[in-house]
């Protein structure tokens, strides 16, 4: 088949047509290191689809030993049902990693997303992560000032542009594409949501244990300080051109070299791409007006726990005293504790706290709580893990056990209505209502399904209360302690 750039050759995988690898924009490499992603060059001769292309670069997993790494990444993955189709349903998946692992691999890791067999097409790009993707510097920003330090923004936005030019060729509507990311993917939904380039492009959002009230974003001034550091343990200093001309000629392995310890990247409020604070735009209506999913899991804690981020950790790095904030809790275990507060401090707030934001600016919004934990695993888990839910989203199971298969089946029925039609309501399935302004009632989805009114009230006032605080802005009411 050919798309606008050129012809391709996909494969059938599980009955579903794949195209692996393909082009959404040029190489960034050598002069596009550090650039807006820039158009792809046409190819004449047909291209093998049939597999992923490299990764973009990152430190290695172990679980990701045998997938090559290129500087050369901006591609994506399309899996569709059927390609002789017409308008059909479109779900962009924006992959995670705490933005500086990951790839488009990630929605197939488990096999063909049953969700697709159901008659969505679904599209996983590559996007530039780690300091290739957020690097700002005082000679970036004068070389292009509308167009700097978010460069993984960028992509997502160009890989988007793709879509509208290219996926009714697979069988999809243009029209009729939901974005849709957990963690780091959620955190870029948000952004996606927020920036003005992306708007019109997509028809309807949904952000997984995305966060956004806290620790979302950073002011150029800060980032362009962080992009200095970064130059200096890389051995060039200075602010000018010749510094940046000299960072372009590191090597990949110099670039990875620049940064260790838990990762630290993450949205830059540069004036163009993103005008404020994701929450401010967020709080001011200045969004895509289009209907928005949010929520989290019950253990988001789990993520922290895999960064090593102990009390300690969180007083340096977020300011938080859990001293503070006992009494909305009532726990003596200290342990315990923590856990709450890294979960509903980044995730749990933001979930309920962005669709109260986005409800007041008039979208259809609805959230949830993930609280579902596979039989096997509840003697030893105190709550779904950080992202536990995402597979269930795409009709997949970690578990083979009766009880998750069902769920799963729920779920990708929830999905499936909400990318036809932005109401995840349909026969057969529980009801899930839809967020009201002044109301924090999410779907609680765990061995039972229902909405919790002024869900855990007491332990979310005071985040409520430090965002308004910090942020000057206001969700129109008064968190109930």
């Amino acid at each position: 088949m050919s798309t606008a750039s050129g012809p391709i050759r996909g494969v059938v995988r599980d009955d579903v047509r794949f195209f692996g690898g393909i082009p959404y924009a040029a190489p960034p490499v050598g002069a596009n290191r550090w650039r807006a992603p820039q158009p792809v060059r046409a190819w004449k001769t047909e291209r093998d689809a049939t597999g992923f292309a490299a990764d973009c670069p990152q430190p290695q997993r172990k679980e990701d030993a045998a997938f090559p790494q290129d500087e050369n990444c901006l591609t994506l993955n399309v899996a569709s049902p059927d390609l002789g189709a017409r308008k059909l349903p479109v779900l962009f998946v924006v992959h995670g990693g705490a933005y500086f692992v990951g790839s488009g691999r990630e929605p197939f890791r488990n096999g063909m997303p049953p969700l697709v067999k159901q008659g969505v097409v679904l599209v996983a790009p590559n996007y530039r992560i780690g300091r290739l993707g957020f690097f700002a510097h005082p000679a970036l920003t004068n070389e292009a000032p509308k167009a700097t330090a978010n460069f993984w923004l960028m992509d997502q936005v160009a890989a988007l542009h793709w879509v509208r030019q290219n996926i009714a060729r697979f069988g999809g509507d243009p029209d009729n594409v939901t974005i849709i990311g957990c963690s780091a993917g959620g955190s870029s939904i948000n952004a996606l949501m927020a920036t003005p380039m992306a708007r019109s492009l997509f028809a309807r959002a949904s952000a997984h244990s995305a966060g956004g009230l806290f620790n979302a974003n950073r002011p150029l001034p800060q980032a362009q300080e962080q992009g200095l550091a970064f130059a200096q343990r890389t051995g060039v200093t200075g602010d000018g051109a010749p510094s940046l001309a000299a960072l372009r000629r590191l090597s990949v392995a110099q670039v990875l070299a620049g940064d260790s310890g838990a990762p630290d990247f993450g949205a830059t409020v540069d004036g163009s791409w993103l005008p404020a604070p994701l929450s401010t735009l967020f709080a001011r209506g200045q969004i895509a007006h289009v209907p928005l999913i949010s929520g989290s899991t019950s253990n988001e804690a789990s993520v922290f726990g895999l960064m090593g981020f102990g009390r300690a950790e969180m007083a340096r790095r977020f300011g938080i005293d859990l001293s503070a904030v006992s009494s909305s809790y009532g726990l003596s275990d200290e342990a315990e504790l923590l856990r709450q507060v890294q979960t509903d401090f980044l995730f749990t707030s933001a979930a309920l706290g962005m669709t109260q934001l986005a409800a007041r600016a008039g979208l259809p919004t609805r959230a949830y709580q993930f609280d579902f934990v596979p039989p096997d695993q509840r003697s030893a888990k105190p709550g779904a893990d950080h992202c536990a839910d995402r597979l269930f989203w795409l009709g997949q199971s970690p578990s083979a056990d009766a009880e998750s298969q069902t769920l799963a089946r729920t779920m990708s029925g929830w999905m499936l209505n909400y990318v036809r039609s932005g109401d995840p309501n349909g026969p057969g399935l529980p009801r899930w209502p839809a967020t009201q302004d002044g109301r924090t009632d999410p779907l609680v989805i765990g061995q039972h399904i229902a909405a919790a009114p002024d869900f855990r009230a007491r332990q979310l006032a005071p985040w409520f209360d430090k965002w308004q605080r910090e942020s000057g802005q206001s969700f129109g009411w008064t968190p109930t302690p």
